[in-house]
């Protein structure tokens, strides 16, 4: 008996990881994720070259042994910049989910249990922002606060509470109906704790599924910003701004813009098997079937 109840824990966890080797795409997404975030973190260890760094010498460069990705217009080593560009992407990713997940669990969870005017007041703000596409209400903002990192994070997290809100709401609701939430609330058991122990466990997975994908669109999203000149700024190094400044040598040094175009779309690709391996494990919908 003691070894059952020892192992009785495990066993979630297990069949977890289970799952997740079976997953090609999650298998994948996980690989590909891994080498960005751990590039990202070392950085300032692997690159060669000051990112900053202008050396007229060099300038227009092409790829070989010494730049390996070529030389920008001020000489920098694309290389590097490609590197350090993955930092700031990643960065910006973790601030907006850190924003977004918060604000809105917080606000569907209130929606769904409240509801009446508090549920009202904010389901209407969900759908006033809803009404506009994301991006081009995140280049709305951007370019009324101005450019730089903590305008991309603000943008962003605006546009992206919503869906979470959303969705935390509906699962939320369904919820409410099961004998163990009505047993909680009959003993009086205080809201903030309902929401932490009964609510907030059971809905994770579903949010950690729309937070792998959603990572995708927000990289891309920071993208986009930096490449029309309001978002991250010079010098600090981003992919749009990147792709950007390549674009008027596209025909005679493609690598300009190429290797920044590359490291986006792989990033983006492995969030996106990530999140669609980790809907398949998780839902059990789609993983019983």
């Amino acid at each position: 008996m003691a070894g059952e109840s020892a192992s009785g824990p495990e066993r979630p966890q297990s069949e977890f990881i289970i799952r997740f080797r079976r997953n090609r795409n999650a298998m994948i997404g996980s690989i590909i994720v891994a080498l960005v975030v751990a590039a990202a973190l070392l950085a300032p260890w692997i690159v060669p070259y000051d990112v900053e760094k202008v050396n007229m010498l060099t300038v227009w460069e092409p790829p070989g042994e010494d730049f390996w990705f070529g030389a920008d217009a001020l000489g920098r080593d694309v290389f590097s910049r490609v590197i350090v560009g993955a930092r700031v992407s990643l960065l910006v990713a973790v601030s907006v989910l850190a924003i977004t997940l918060t604000v809105g669990t917080i606000l569907g969870m209130c929606a769904a249990y409240f509801g009446g005017w508090v549920d009202t007041v904010i389901m209407r703000t969900v759908d006033i922002i809803f009404a506009f596409p994301e991006l081009i209400f995140a280049i709305l903002i951007a370019a009324m606060l101005g450019p730089g990192k903590l305008t991309v994070i603000i943008a962003l997290s605006i546009v992206w509470w919503p869906g979470i809100a959303r969705l935390t709401r509906s699962l939320v609701l369904s919820l409410k109906s099961e004998l163990f939430v009505e047993a909680a609330i009959a003993s009086g058991t205080p809201v903030h704790r309902i929401m932490r122990r009964h609510f907030l466990p059971n809905i994770i997975a579903p949010l950690i599924v729309r937070a792998s994908i959603g990572v995708g669109f927000i990289i891309m999203a920071e993208a986009t910003l930096s490449f029309l000149g309001i978002g991250v700024q010079e010098p600090e190094p981003t992919w749009g701004g990147m792709i950007r400044d390549g674009l008027s040598q596209l025909r005679t040094d493609p690598h300009l813009a190429l290797y920044a175009s590359l490291a986006l779309g792989i990033t983006m690709v492995g969030f996106n098997l990530l999140g669609d391996g980790l809907r398949d494990i998780l839902d059990p919908r789609v993983r019983d079937r």
